[in-house]
Order: structure tokens, then C-alpha cells, then sequence
């Protein structure tokens, strides 16, 4: 992501004597490592900084439609994360200031994590007094103060006791995954987080990197958990509902504060049953139920068409991360051995990213996962294939290796081989934990097992949905015996329900369109998306953005949707989408 610059008027009356003034935020002794040499060429970079047009005519903008008078300083606290994903920041922008002025709140972004260093405490004091890079667009809007996460030693000796106190609780994946602390469920955030950072496929729970990174993420939440007590919030909003980006999303939903996960194409609101964005697929079928004849038979008619289109080859057909096609020309030599054993497919997933996206699943990571298939292989007289996809991250193909020196009976399949002729060679059957090979193999008639109940085609019967690792072993050491009517209707049901009648075009006029035009997904995250947005923004625009998300934030429905806009909008908008 490219950082914006600062407008000019806000560095023109920066001298030596108003940045030494403010230096008392910083840590004690920090500033005096600064000699006045230093101090000058920071004033004069921060001079030299100049905005991107597109920055500095959406911060212009936004000054002129919110409006909004500041607040109280001990008025109530709207919170928004902070960050540099700039399609989210159109959303911020009316998110916030709805929830400011149901609530007569102030706004304040908070940065989701700790700030480590003397650098970094730094960077962000300059960015955020001066308003540069994003800093400037928060404030456009109407962000007041700017929360940053800062070492305390006193909150540090509070979390090496919570840390004591929770260890002899911590005996194995599962307790972690499960962890609670004053009954919040923090355990799944700590877990995917990790991962993450540490590009590490599992955890260990006995390793120093380990518990120095725990009593790190306790430390954060004691913080937003005192932030919470201090203050009235009125509402908060995160960029995700996992890693411990979510940890102030935990607290608020335990003390009924409105929680909100807002992006350009989708504003959701967790809530205690629901803590996760983007699981309203539990309710597919109701909703489709719900639709009109016509969308619904337009509706699948555009599914089976956009389904062909993936299996021609087409890259990032509803995909638009995607850089490969898993579905390609690709030819190998016989891709799997010739023998009268089942075939097994493992579709593997990206073993660092979040394995709880939608909640628990089987087995607490992806490789835990893999370790239990790979004893069933011991188990089963089957031929077992393993198969990542086209566009794997770096580090997963050392993981996957090292599992089949342990496991000799799984063959490594090429990345870039076809599905086409995986199938065509004879595959009986696919695993996977939640991936989308669910409903492709589906549609090509081929039996899929999920490993999660909290999988996205969880509503419908064309894959296999165990509900606990003791059903899981049954099916695996049984395939003889399962039996699996797909129906390929429902298929392309699920597909328009998750991919087509979506809200991605609530905002813009038309979102695939939009990332065509910047040159594709990734560039949705830099200021060029500010020029694109106020191209399509009109008054009129404006009123119904302000007036639908006003019904939605008083309706507390889990997801915002067409029909929070007025009748008219919601008819056209079905219609379009059919």
C-alpha cells in the first residue's frame, strides 16, 4: 500500500521550538536521544512532503459533506481502525459519522496494535499530529484523536500474572483455541495471529517464541480492556473479525456496545451469536426462499453461465484476488496411478491464514488437519493425492513435503495441474476444510468432504458435513460406503446467493468494473481509489448512502443490505443483480 502525503497548510508553521513542545507524549528519555540536527530535517521532510491529487481531493471532499460539529472531549467515543486499506476509508467515512451523531460522539482511530519501538512510536506521533498519509483522511472526516497502543510497565506485570494464571490451562491446541479471559473468547484471535506473524503452520505451545507472543497479546487486551472501563463507547469499527485485530470487537459485543466490520463492499454488524463477517451463509436457503420467482430462476440461470466461465480457465471470475486459475489447459503426463483403490484428493489451504475465518472448525489449524488424514492413511488401503492451489504462499510447499516424508502413501500433485483431469483420471473423492473446491467439485459431480461446520456451504446437501472428528474418521475409513446425492441446482443456488446477490456495488456503481478500471483487487488499496469514488459520487448518492446506513445501524440486522435503501432502490437493485 502507498502512503499519501500531508496537505500543505499543515506543515507551513511547523518550527523546532512547537515539535520540541510536543514531545512530552513521547516515552521518558526518548526524545533526548534527539539532537536539534535531527530535529531540523525532520521539519524539513515533513515540509517537503506534498499530497497525492487523489489524497488531497478526497480529504477536501469529505470536509465538505461531514460537517458534523466537534464533540465534548468527555463526550462518548466512536472507534474506528485505523489503517491504510483506502476502499474501506469511503465506508469509514459515513460509518463514523452516522454512529457520531446518533450517539453526539466523538471520533477516535485507534492503531490495532502495539507500537514497538522508538521508531515507530515516533512516526506515528509526527503522522498523526501533523495529519500525514491516511492520518489526513481520518481527520477529514472527523477523527479527533488518534489512539496508539503504547508499552506500560504496570499493564506488563498485570499480564505476566494473567499469563501465570492461564498456563497450567493451556495443555493443548484445543484449550488455546478456546481461551476466555473474563468471558471473552480471546484464544482463536491469539491462534491465527501467531500463525500469521510467525509464518509458522502450528503452534507450540512450549516454545519461548510462543509464550513471549502470548503474554505480548494478553498485555493487549488488558489494554482494551481498561480503555473500555475508562471510556463510553458508543460504537466501534474493525477491518477484521479474526487475528487480534479483533480483540476490542470481543470486549464491545460482551458489553452490548454495536460492532461493526466495514469494507467498500459489505458493512457487517457481529453480535453475540454471530461474531464473525461474512457467515450469513447459514441463511442462504431462507433467503433465497425469500426472493422473488423471477430473480430466483435469473439468479441461477447466471450462475451455471459464471461456473462455466471459472471451468473454462477464466482467472478471477468472483475471485477477484485471484491471480491463477485452478481450472486451466494444463496438461501433465498420467497425473494419477493407475489401481483399483480409491482416489483421494487433499485440497490443501494456506496453513498461516487464519484458520478461524468462520469459527472453529475439526481440527484448531490446517495442519493439525493434515496430521489427522495423514494417520488414516496409515489406516486405508487408498490412494492418497495432495494438491495446493496455482498461487501458493511462500513456505507452504516446504510444509507440504516435509508432511509427505512422513506420510509416503500421499503423492505431491503439480500446482498448476488441471482439476479437468484429476477427474478425468478417475478422483473419487476431494477433502477440504471450508475451500471452494466444495462447490466446483460439486458441480462436476464429485463427493466432497468438509472438515468444518462453520463452512460456507454448511446450508446445503451437495457436499458431506460431519459434525465431529469421531463422524469425520467413519466417512474417511468408509468411502465404500458413502452415498451422496448432488443436486445441481442447489449448487448454483449457493453460488448466487454468495457470489451474485452481494451488496459489493452499494457503494460504487459497479465494483467489478471499478477494480478493472485501477488495474485489478490490489490496487483498490491505494489513493487512485479516491479519484474513481468521487467520479461516481453525486448529492444524490449521498443522501441515500446516509439514509440507508441510518435505517441499518437502527435496525441491528447481522449485514447491510439493498433493502435498507428505500423500496424502489431495493427492487431495482434485485433486479440488476438478477
Amino acid at each position: 500500500m502507498q502512503p499519501t502525503a500531508p496537505t500543505n497548510r499543515k506543515t507551513d508553521s511547523i518550527d523546532r521550538e512547537a515539535l520540541i513542545r510536543c514531545t512530552p507524549a513521547m516515552p521518558n528519555n526518548s526524545i533526548s536521544k534527539l539532537n536539534n540536527s535531527f530535529i531540523s530535517r525532520i521539519i524539513r521532510r515533513i515540509r517537503s512532503l506534498r499530497p497525492l491529487p487523489a489524497t488531497s481531493n478526497f480529504i477536501e471532499h469529505n470536509r465538505r459533506v461531514f460537517t458534523q460539529s466537534p464533540a465534548h472531549p468527555d463526550a462518548p467515543v466512536v472507534l474506528m481502525e485505523f489503517n491504510e486499506m483506502h476502499s474501506s476509508h469511503i465506508a469509514y467515512s459515513y460509518l463514523a459519522n452516522c454512529l457520531a451523531k446518533k450517539n453526539d460522539a466523538r471520533i477516535v482511530a485507534h492503531f490495532p496494535r502495539p507500537l514497538s519501538n522508538l521508531r515507530e512510536r515516533l512516526s506515528f506521533f509526527l503522522r498523526s499530529t501533523f495529519g500525514l498519509d491516511a492520518f489526513g483522511v481520518y481527520r477529514s472526516f472527523g477523527c479527533s484523536e488518534f489512539l496508539a497502543i503504547s508499552l506500560d510497565a504496570a499493564r506488563n506485570k498485570r499480564a505476566e500474572h494473567l499469563l501465570g494464571d492461564i498456563s497450567g490451562r493451556l495443555r493443548t491446541k484445543v484449550d488455546l483455541e478456546s481461551l476466555s479471559v473474563d468471558g471473552v473468547w480471546i484464544g482463536d484471535l491469539i491462534y491465527d495471529t501467531y500463525l500469521m506473524r510467525f509464518r509458522r503452520p502450528t503452534v507450540d505451545l512450549e516454545s519461548q517464541e510462543f509464550r513471549d507472543f502470548l503474554l505480548e497479546s494478553l498485555d493487549l487486551f488488558l489494554f482494551w480492556q481498561d480503555y473500555f472501563k475508562s471510556h463510553r463507547i458508543a460504537g466501534i469499527s474493525v477491518s477484521h473479525c479474526v487475528y487480534n485485530l479483533a480483540m476490542p470487537l470481543r470486549i464491545a459485543v460482551l458489553h452490548d456496545i454495536p460492532v461493526f466490520q466495514a469494507t467498500l463492499t459489505h458493512i457487517y454488524r457481529p453480535n453475540r451469536d454471530n461474531l464473525f463477517a461474512y457467515n450469513d451463509f447459514f441463511h442462504y436457503r431462507s433467503r433465497y426462499a425469500a426472493l422473488p420467482t423471477d430473480v430466483q430462476r435469473a439468479g441461477l440461470e447466471q450462475a451455471r453461465e459464471r461456473i462455466e466461465r471459472r471451468f473454462s480457465g477464466e482467472v478471477g471470475v468472483d475471485m477477484h484476488y485471484s491471480s491463477k486459475s485452478a481450472y486451466g489447459n494444463s496438461r501433465h503426463q498420467q497425473l494419477l496411478k493407475p489401481s483399483p483403490r480409491k482416489k483421494i484428493l487433499v485440497a490443501t489451504h494456506c496453513f498461516f491464514d487464519s484458520p478461524h475465518s468462520y469459527g472453529n472448525n475439526l481440527f484448531p489449524d490446517f495442519l493439525e488437519w493434515l496430521e489427522f488424514l495423514g494417520q488414516i492413511s496409515k489406516e486405508s488401503d487408498y490412494d492418497w493425492y495432495i494438491k495446493t492451489h496455482p498461487d501458493y504462499l511462500p513456505g507452504t510447499m516446504e510444509i507440504i513435503r516435509s508432511f509427505i516424508d512422513r506420510y509416503p502413501k500421499f503423492s505431491l500433485l503439480p500446482a498448476n495441474a488441471s482439476h479437468h483431469q484429476i477427474i478425468g483420471e478417475g478422483i473419487d473423492v476431494a477433502l477440504t476444510v471450508y475451500g471452494t473446491i466444495a462447490f466446483e467439485y460439486a458441480a462436476l459431480g464429485k463427493t466432497v468432504i468438509n472438515c468444518s461446520i462453520n463452512n460456507p456451504h454448511i446450508a446445503y446437501d451437495f457436499n458431506l458435513h460431519p459434525r465431529s472428528v469421531g463422524e469425520y474418521r467413519a466417512m474417511l475409513l468408509n468411502i465404500d460406503q458413502l452415498t451422496l446425492t448432488i443436486d445441481k441446482k442447489q449448487v448454483h443456488e449457493y453460488y448466487f446467493m454468495h457470489h451474485l446477490y452481494s451488496t459489493h456495488n452499494m457503494f460504487v456503481d459497479d465494483y467489478a468494473e471499478l477494480l478493472k478500471s485501477i488495474g485489478g483487487y490490489s490496487a483498490q488499496f491505494t489513493p487512485e481509489i479516491y479519484d474513481k469514488w468521487l467520479q461516481q459520487w453525486t448529492p444524490r448518492k449521498h443522501q441515500k448512502l446516509l439514509a440507508a446506513l441510518d435505517r441499518f445501524v437502527d435496525s441491528g440486522d447481522f449485514r447491510m443490505e439493498y433493502n435498507h435503501f428505500s423500496a424502489k432502490e431495493s427492487e431495482d437493485r434485485m433486479e440488476g443483480q438478477a
